[in-house]
This record gives C-alpha cells, sequence and structure tokens, in this order.
C-alpha cells in the first residue's frame, strides 16, 4: 500500500526517518479565510500538504485561497493537498479543478467527495461497529477502489458496558497499556480490532484497540478491495513506526 505519514514540523525530522512521503500538517486556515503556515526547511520538497480549519473560517469567494494552496503545492513539489475536515461545496470544486489541471491530487473525507469529481475519498478505518470490510467494500462500489484512500486512525477508546457506566473515554498508549497488562485480549474479525474487558466499581468496561496488526489487517482488507492508499498520523503511531514503516535507509 501507499503509505503517507502526516506530520507536523516538529516532528518533520522523525518522519523523515521512517518514510519519504509524508503529509504536512504545518497548514491552517487563519479567522479570516487567509492560508497560514507553520516554519519548514527551505528546501523541503514533495509529499502532500495537509490542511486544517480548526479555529479557521473559509472564505465565501474561495478562489484566492484555492490560487494561493496550488502556488505552495507548485513551489514545494507537492503532489497535492489533503483536507482533514468537510470544507463547503464551492471550496472544494474550486480546489480540484484546480490542482487537476496541474496534475496534483486532492484528498478529502467521503462526506465532502461528492463535491470534488477528480477527488480521492478519505475513509475512515476506526469502526466501533459493524464490518470494516463491508465499509470499505460499499465505498469501493461508489466511488471506485481507485479513488479510495485509508484513514488509518488509530483506535484506544474505554467504554462502558452499561447505560448508566458513563461516556466513552479516548486513551493514551501508556494508559491503555496499563489497563491490559495480565488481560486476555481477543480479535474482532470484523472491526479488525482487538478488545478486552475489565471492572470497575462503577461495572464494566469494554476496551477497543489497534496496534500495528491489526492496522496492518486493515490494510490487507482494504488491498483486496483494490484500496492502495493510506494515511497514519504522528503523535498517533509514534510508538509503532518501526513495524508500520520500514526504515528509509532499508529501501
Amino acid at each position: 500500500m501507499d503509505l503517507y505519514l502526516a506530520a507536523d514540523s516538529g516532528r518533520l525530522q522523525q518522519a523523515m526517518t521512517c518514510t519519504a512521503q509524508l503529509a504536512h500538517m504545518s497548514y491552517r486556515l487563519g479567522s479570516d479565510g487567509t492560508l497560514l503556515a507553520s516554519p519548514l526547511p527551505d528546501t523541503l520538497r514533495g509529499g502532500l500538504l495537509m490542511l486544517s480549519d480548526e479555529d479557521g473560517a473559509y472564505p465565501e469567494a474561495p478562489e484566492g485561497l484555492c490560487r494561493r494552496l496550488l502556488q505552495e503545492c507548485l513551489h514545494r513539489r507537492y503532489a497535492g493537498v489533503i483536507l482533514d475536515a468537510a470544507p463547503p461545496e464551492n471550496f472544494c470544486r474550486t480546489l480540484d479543478e484546480l490542482l487537476f489541471r496541474q496534475g496534483r491530487k486532492l484528498f478529502l473525507p467521503e462526506k465532502a467527495a461528492q463535491f470534488a469529481p477528480h477527488g480521492t475519498a478519505v475513509v475512515c478505518t476506526a469502526c466501533t461497529s459493524g464490518s470494516l470490510e463491508d465499509k470499505l467494500a460499499e465505498a469501493a462500489e461508489h466511488w471506485g477502489a481507485e479513488h479510495l484512500a485509508l484513514d488509518l486512525q488509530r483506535m484506544m477508546i474505554d467504554f462502558p458496558l452499561s447505560a448508566s457506566g458513563g461516556d466513552a473515554v479516548p486513551l493514551t498508549p501508556d494508559r491503555l497499556h496499563r489497563l491490559a497488562e495480565g488481560r486476555p485480549t481477543y480479535f474482532s474479525r470484523p472491526l479488525c480490532a482487538r478488545y478486552f474487558t475489565y471492572h470497575t466499581d462503577g461495572g464494566s468496561r469494554f476496551v477497543l484497540f489497534d496496534d500495528a496488526q491489526t492496522l496492518k489487517s486493515k490494510m490487507e482488507t482494504a488491498e483486496k478491495l483494490g484500496i492502495r492508499q493510506g494515511f497514519f498520523m504522528l503523535p498517533e503511531v509514534e510508538d509503532l513506526l518501526s513495524v508500520l514503516f520500514a526504515p528509509v535507509s532499508d529501501a
């Protein structure tokens, strides 16, 4: 599978020891709709531009912002842009057309993919119910496998097993390791994820999580359907990098 590792400028050196295919999380929208960027090395070239709209706002007229994104792609020789949220329709259509004319790609969430005829829909693999294979097969039938990529989000979630048990709680790798220590874990084939249960004074809890092997299983499931692209994110998979990515020097 053709994998990208998303990293911000502070983790750039770490990411570059794993792969040359990076999605640069150094770009975001300002409150006035302008493009803001964290410092990157002047010589950096290649990869993808990853745009975050957190705390930002899309301009009503998207042409200026879209041209600025294209200019950055041409300057840095980025292969395209990945959007981490679902922007307005007019922005998606304008950016999609500009990038396509210059031979660049646009990756965007599946819920916005209808607005980008030349784009690639990004499907999240973090399923808590149903079947991942069914979900991917449905997406492949709708969009075409060649127009799909995976958001290989790492699940680490602690659920209550009763309605009175409270809300689901996201876990850190350290917290997950402490909870799992000494407990048997099981593999859910439909979800391509591991799980275990434990008990507290407040009731029973259910932990659903990914490790390197479950993430590889998700990639294998996708590849059988013809899906060939995927994204991991730092620091989310920081402790799994040696398994998920072969060192660049070994390539």
